[in-house]
């Protein structure tokens, strides 16, 4: 009896592909430029993190010359605080300053403090960009989002419950416990 598999011939193996020297010099020159470009899009963006922010010094204003969309500057006292809010009033009234949400995070002023404020002057509210302590500590807060910010000027509308600053004051999302009054009127 014989084996079927010792009498048969040796079946011929498929040849194996080599790749040539300048087909992997090809290859790992692809790779190095693909790796290059994805990091240089993102040094690129990171480096303008990096950059410094323009900044243009403005000498303060009285607070009732302030006018709307304007850059300005105030400098005053720290009349009552709001969580990341604050009243600064000078011989001439009182300007609420909003310090966004890095203001949540530290604590942008002591009542009683004297500081000069420099933001964005928009429908009675102060956007404070840059926040000079009398100590000589300097703040900064960044440029708010005006009405050309990062979703347009037509985005999304808020809905109730979607910041609880809008609105009217003790309304639906203020906590029964919150004994902070709200902010007063602002002199126009």
């Amino acid at each position: 009896m014989s084996d079927p598999d010792f009498t048969s011939e040796p079946k011929a193996l498929p040849p194996q592909r080599r790749l040539s020297r300048r087909a992997l010099g090809g290859g790992a020159l692809l790779a190095v430029l693909v790796a290059g470009a994805a990091m240089g899009a993102g040094g690129s963006r990171l480096a303008e993190r990096w950059q410094p922010q323009q900044v243009m010094l403005l000498q303060p204003a009285p607070i009732d010359q302030l006018k709307d969309d304007t850059p300005v500057a105030v400098k005053g006292d720290v009349a009552e605080i709001f969580g990341n809010k604050f009243i600064v009033q000078d011989g001439s009234g009182r300007a609420l300053v909003e310090t966004g949400p890095r203001g949540d995070r530290a604590q942008p002023a002591i009542k009683g403090e004297t500081l000069t404020v420099q933001g964005r002057f928009d429908r009675g509210v102060l956007h404070a960009e840059i926040i000079s302590h009398a100590d000589g500590r300097n703040e900064s807060f960044g440029p708010p989002h005006g009405p050309k910010g990062p979703k347009g000027p037509k985005g999304p509308k808020a809905g109730p419950g979607d910041r609880a600053d809008r609105g009217p004051p003790g309304g639906p999302d203020r906590d029964a416990d919150d004994d902070a009054p709200p902010p007063p009127p602002l002199p126009r």
